[in-house]
Parts: C-alpha cells; structure tokens; sequence
C-alpha cells in the first residue's frame, strides 16, 4: 500500500490511460487534438497534446454502463488495400425543399425561422408563469413586474445579442450615463431594470411538471424544437464530422466537464455533427452523465452509442464521417460499412481489434495492415500518427507545402491530408461563435446555456441565409442586422418601464420657475422622504444615496434642498 501511495503522478495517470483504454468504459473521455506529421516549422494540420483525461463519472456516484466490447479475431496483412467505397446517392444536399419554397429573404427571416412566435410564446408564458410562481414576498424592484410578451421578448433578444458586440464588465454598464462608456441604445430599448427582471426570471418550462431525473428538463422544449428544425433545415453534403464542444461553466454543476484541450476547458460538454463544406450543426448531444440521452448499443460502448444516435438520419446513403480517437474502434467502423457509411480517423493503437504494429518506423516512414474492409495506418513525422479508415488506400500524396528545413515538398498519406481539411468544421463553428457570443457569466447554468443554443441558431441561421440568397456578408455584420431588424420591427412596441421619465426627456426642468416642497406625509402621518436624483446619478462626483424631505412638484423628482436643487434646475449635467 505504501508503494502504490507513492506512486507519482505520472505513473498514476499511465495506469488510468491504459486501464480505461482497454476496458473502454463510460468514464473514459480522453480527447487529443489531431495529431500533427509536419516536418516543417510551420503551425501544424494535427497536434496531439498529452492525454486529456475528463471524469464522464457523475458527481453523486451512481454507476454507469461498461462497455461490452466483443473479442474479434481479424486476420490483418500487408499489401495493397483497395477500399469499398459507397456511392453518394443524394442529388439534392444543400437547403431543404420547404426552406427553399419559404420566401425567406432577410436576415431577421432566418432568425425567426429558428426562433418563431410560437417557440418565443412558449419563453413568454413559461417567464410570466415562472415570474408569478416565485413573487410571493415581492421586493420594491419586482413588485412593478409587468407581464412580458412576444415583441418584447425579440427586443430582449436582440439587446442580448447586441452585448456581445461592447464588452463590459456588469451588465448594468450597459445603461451608465458616465459619457465614457454610455451606451444609449440599450436605454432606449429597454429601462435597466425591466431588462434585469426579465433576465432573472426568463424560464423555458414549467417547474412543477419536471421529471425525476432529466437534468435537461428546464430547457427540453427549446432543445427538442431546435433540434428538430436544425436536422429539417438542411440536408448536408458527402462529408461529416463529430466532435466535443465545450460551453464555458465554472460554477458547481454534476455534469461539469474538463478537457484541457479546449478553449475553456471547464464548461458544459456537447456532442454535435456537423457538415464538413457549408459547417451547419445538424445535431447535438448535450453530456448529462449517466442520464444522457443516447441510443446504446452494447457492443460499440458509449462513444460508438453518441456516433449511432447523431447519425441516425443519415445512414445508407454513403456519407463520409470523420470522428477523433476517443469515438474511433474497428467495430465501429465495421457498423458504419455495413450501413454504406465511410469513416476515417485518428485511433488509439490499444483499440480492441487492432494488430500489433510495434515496428519502430523513422521520420517520413508509413506502415499499414488491412484486413476485409479496414485499414490501419502508421506514419511517423515528428511522433507517431495512428490512423483507422474504410475509405482510404495508403498512398501518400504531395501536401503543396514545403519544408522549411529542406526546401522538399511536403507528403503525406492520403488519409490524415483528408482528415485534416474535414476535422476541424466543429473547432471554426466554436471560433466563428466565440467572437461575438452571446453567453455572459450567470447564476443559473440553464440560462448561459439556452444563450449558447442561441448562438448556434444563429450561425444556423447565417449559414443557410448565404446559401440561399448568395449574398457576402460577414457573421458579425449577420448578427448586426438581424438585432436592427428587430428593434425596426418590434422596438416601438415595447412595453414602457414604469417609472420616472429619464432625464433627457424633462427639458422644463431647466425653463420656467421651480420651488422645493416638503414632501407631504402619508396616511398614517408617517414622514415620507425620497431619493435624491442628483446625488444618486451625479457624473460631477461620485454617486452617492440621499434621502431627503424635498421635492421638486413640478418635476417630479426628490432633491436635497441645498445645493441639489440648484444644480438639478439650472445645469445641463449635473
């Protein structure tokens, strides 16, 4: 016992990378980027970090599914391997036909194509509801809630999205008079705290309906929504692509994942498929832990489950997915042939299934064993490369790059070149979103990541309007007019907070004959004193609260009956 505490760190983690290799359990989640054979010192097609080991255990310990993988004894050689390659039988991959019939033409069209008034109704009702649910001892801010609607919740939408384009720190900057960082058009879209309210009690689904053990209940109607339109949007081109995406979360979550190789590394995890030419997100699979709704099949474990449920639409028609070394194993690849579905990708040499290749290769050197409709391919660079396919020989090709050190063109086999240009859809699609998302540091976790979904329909949405109209227009510019659209469209309908009028809406208080009044007692003769307006939004000094026993009648506003009055009467700021 003494020994094996000891042990360090790295022994440990070799012990936990070659038992849950082997035994291919739900707990294993090692994701390495794609591994890189460039002789060059330019940036590498494929890197491969060290393993990144991501607990798939749940928090409250309860056991999940192990992997059956059956014992398969292939006959593998060497030679020339000549792959049975299916036929793309689709003629029509691109828009859909009904999206192609809708007279679809700006870019708020396709927004709301995605986010239409019945889903918005549903945020609506289920906000208000959630708003009357949770008010039973109300405080100054939430007694004055109003019930939202449809045309203000797309105002909201688009004040959020608007966010992502001027950084602050709170997001009550966002309505600061300070004329360094003022932004004006959030004031005239909503008042602050009508935006905060509906911030805190936006809600997708009815609390007292949820089900034991669904940790996706508070947004299942958006996913399935959103889900079911993505796949009806688009049918996709010849090649595919499953890989993670990681929405940032640092706060306490049982389903919480850790993936150094991300951006964010901590966050919630997604499985998504995506289309390799236009990068349309087809589907997605949110990680929950052993509650996360996949079809499993036994004998293809966990990861080869995840590839057969995003999958299930698009098999027999000879579509191509590529998929890293975590989802990789010849059993699964053998599944995919035998439903004329290619697949190609990185593979872990210890996969069941697999020959022994301990043949100790030099640099620019390939080896390669097949068998009836496999191939495994070793090619050694700067480290070894271990890829698995059906759809490719083991010829190498020239790259077009050149090799700084040695002025020769750059080869390598056909496979990892291909491999290169379709795996990485899934990591632009996560870039494209993260320069403009919509997603900001919240209480909730459901909430941060309906506004990440929101970000996917979105580009969604961006996708399949340059597609159909053909028309050159950048994401952000994209996001830009669809937020402009909307406030044309429903910002005069917005609900007006209650409340003061602003001061830029009172040019009397500076015209005319103004005098201070005490403010009157209420009826149970108590004194009544109000907030002064100059103290508590002052841009000469620092703000401050004072109540005080003044008003202005006219104006309709408390004031310090000494230097405040005069100020608030006869300066323009004050």
């Amino acid at each position: 016992m003494a020994r094996r505490r000891d042990s360090s760190d790295h022994e440990i983690l070799e012990i936990i990378q070659n038992a849950e290799s082997e035994c291919e359990s739900y707990e294993d989640d090692i994701d390495e980027n794609y591994l890189s054979a460039d002789s060059s010192e330019e940036e590498n097609d494929i890197s491969m970090d060290s393993a990144n080991i991501s607990n798939l255990s749940d928090e409250d310990g309860s056991p999940l599914p192990k992997r059956k993988m059956p014992r398969l004894e292939r006959k593998w050689r060497e030679g020339q391997f000549v792959p049975q390659v299916q036929e793309f039988t689709i003629t029509n991959s691109g828009i859909s036909s009904n999206l192609l019939n809708n007279p679809l033409e700006t870019p708020f069209d396709f927004f709301e194509y995605f986010f239409d008034a019945s889903l918005v109704g549903s945020i609506v009702t289920q906000t208000n509801l959630y708003q009357h649910q949770n008010n039973s001892n109300p405080t100054a801010k939430t007694a004055l809630w109003t019930d939202t609607d449809i045309p203000e919740m797309y105002v909201f939408f688009a004040a959020t999205i608007l966010m992502s384009y001027t950084k602050k720190n709170r997001i009550k900057d966002f309505w600061s008079t300070d004329s360094l960082i003022s932004t004006p058009i959030f004031g005239e879209l909503f008042t602050r705290n009508r935006y905060l309210s509906i911030l805190r009690y936006l809600h997708f689904n009815d609390n007292t309906c949820s089900t034991l053990g669904d940790r996706l209940f508070k947004l299942k109607p958006i996913l399935l929504n959103l889900k079911e339109k993505f796949s009806k949007s688009m049918y996709p081109y010849k090649n595919l692509v499953i890989d993670e995406s990681l929405m940032l979360w640092r706060g306490r979550l049982m389903f919480k994942q850790y993936i150094p190789s991300k951006r964010h590394r901590f966050g919630v995890k997604l499985f998504i498929l995506c289309d390799c030419k236009t990068r349309f997100i087809l589907d997605f699979i949110i990680y929950t832990g052993s509650t996360t709704e996949i079809k499993i099949f036994p004998t293809l474990g966990i990861s080869g489950s995840i590839v057969m449920s995003l999958m299930e639409k698009y098999f027999y028609v000879g579509h191509v997915l590529y998929m890293d070394n975590w989802y990789s194993s010849s059993v699964l690849y053998e599944t995919l042939h035998d439903m004329k579905t290619g697949a190609c990708g990185t593979v872990r040499p210890n996969r069941v299934g697999l020959p022994n290749m301990s043949k100790k290769l030099k640099a620019g050197e390939k080896f390669s064993q097949f068998t009836d409709n496999l191939l495994y391919l070793k090619w050694y660079d700067r480290r070894e490369v271990n890829m698995l396919t059906t759809i490719h020989n083991d010829d190498m090709i020239i790259t077009g790059k050149i090799n700084q050190r040695t002025n020769e063109p750059i080869v390598k086999p056909l496979c990892i070149v291909e491999y290169n240009s379709n795996m990485g859809a899934i990591d632009k699609t996560d870039m494209q979103i993260s320069f403009s998302e919509c997603t900001r540091k919240t209480i909730k976790w459901y909430k941060k990541l309906f506004l990440h979904i929101l970000d996917m329909a979105l580009l969604n949405g961006y996708i399949i309007y340059k597609q159909k109209t053909g028309k050159r227009l950048t994401f952000l510019d994209y996001r830009l007019e669809v937020t402009r659209e909307i406030v044309q469209k429903f910002g005069s309908l917005k609900k007006k907070g209650r409340g003061r009028p602003s001061l830029t809406s009172e040019p009397l208080r500076l015209t005319g004959r103004h005098f201070p009044s005490r403010i009157e007692p209420n009826g149970n003769n108590h004194i009544r004193r109000r907030k002064c307006i100059v103290c508590s939004r002052t841009n000469l000094a620092p703000k401050k609260r004072t109540d005080t026993l003044y008003e202005c009648v006219d104006c309709d506003v408390g004031l310090c009956i000494d230097d405040c009055f005069k100020k608030y009467h006869t300066l323009e700021r004050f």
